[in-house]
């Protein structure tokens, strides 16, 4: 099944949104936050573990730490495991600081709005849920920071370090069983965009009827040209114009639904916020360009140097930065 959001992020170009590594990992935490029972928050009573350039990390840290991590990655680190990411936490932040790289407070702050944001919550709304779940919202600001702060350090010190040859990504392709020739080829598709307009105060038997209408449109859309025209007529549905996407700008979800579906027909009717949607795949064609493969290849590769100088640049910090533990 096509979900309304996955089709989103799979056809959208955006290539160039500034996105950090920790507001990817603290978006997986909504979906767990309401399975999880209120706690009360940890005691007052802390206890100084390590002095990082000055700045204590205690014992609350740590507990919040791994209450961080339970949730918005589905383990459960042990004390000293978290006391360790702390402590590169904290080098992150101090070391990109001294290369003039910063992020403050109104900047962090508008992150996690917008994070509340694709989750339909208020900032307000989304530190309330992180409390009932045992969290303090700092926490996760904090990460958040580390994250944003040496993900530009990492890149804009060592950007050419980063750069993955064609030569890489073929040898890569290669060693996977792909079919080199396959690579330099895309799949282009026509699409259009059909939705049945629901209200957001419709009653569920609204919303329903409005299913089944889609259904039955679907039904009958057996080609594009004739299919368009009967989806006009049909009460409060709009229509959008022909789009080209290729395969490579989609995720695999996406791409499985979109070669599934017959040329001419729609998707399976899919619920989002503005009504019931469906797409028509309209044409697909083999055309000449970076298969979606190559493309993930690439990635892998990208991701992979940045994490090697990123990890020899937090071992060059530990060397400089002054760590004392009590």
């Amino acid at each position: 099944m096509l979900a309304g959001a996955r089709f989103q992020d799979g056809w959208r170009i955006c290539r160039h949104l500034v996105a950090t590594r920790a507001v990817a990992v603290a978006l997986s935490a909504f979906a767990l936050l309401g399975a999880v029972c209120a706690v009360p928050a940890p005691a007052a009573a802390q206890q100084i573990l390590v002095m990082v350039q000055g700045q204590p990390i205690t014992s609350f840290d740590v507990a919040q730490r791994i209450k961080l991590a339970q949730l918005t990655e589905r383990r459960s680190p042990t004390q000293k495991q978290a006391l360790d990411e702390l402590i590169d936490e904290r080098l992150k932040i101090v070391t990109a600081e001294r290369f003039g790289i910063t992020a403050d407070k109104d900047e962090i702050d508008k992150m996690f709005a917008r994070m509340g944001t694709r989750t339909g919550r208020t900032p307000e709304q989304l530190t309330a849920a992180l409390a009932q779940a045992g969290l303090d919202a700092r926490m996760l600001k904090e990460k958040m920071r580390a994250d944003y702060v040496w993900n530009n350090y990492v890149r804009g010190r060592y950007s050419s370090a980063a750069t993955v040859r064609d030569s890489d990504v073929f040898a890569a392709l290669e060693s996977k069983g792909e079919d080199l020739t396959r690579a330099q080829r895309t799949t282009e598709y026509t699409v259009r965009q059909i939705v049945l307009v629901v209200s957001r105060t419709a009653s569920p038997g609204e919303r329903s009827q409005r299913i089944a209408e889609a259904n039955s449109l679907r039904k009958a859309f057996t080609d594009c040209e004739s299919g368009v025209a009967t989806a006009r007529g049909v009460r409060e549905t709009v229509v959008r114009d022909p789009v080209i996407r290729t395969s490579a700008d989609m995720s695999a979800p996406v791409r499985k639904v979109m070669d599934e579906t017959p040329i001419g027909q729609l998707t399976a009717p899919e619920v989002t916020r503005v009504g019931v949607e469906m797409v028509a795949v309209c044409a697909r064609r083999e055309v000449v360009g970076e298969s979606s493969q190559k493309r993930e290849i690439r990635a892998e590769l990208e991701n992979k140097q940045f994490d090697s100088v990123s990890k020899r640049l937090l071992d060059d910090a530990r060397k400089s930065v002054m760590i004392q533990y009590r």
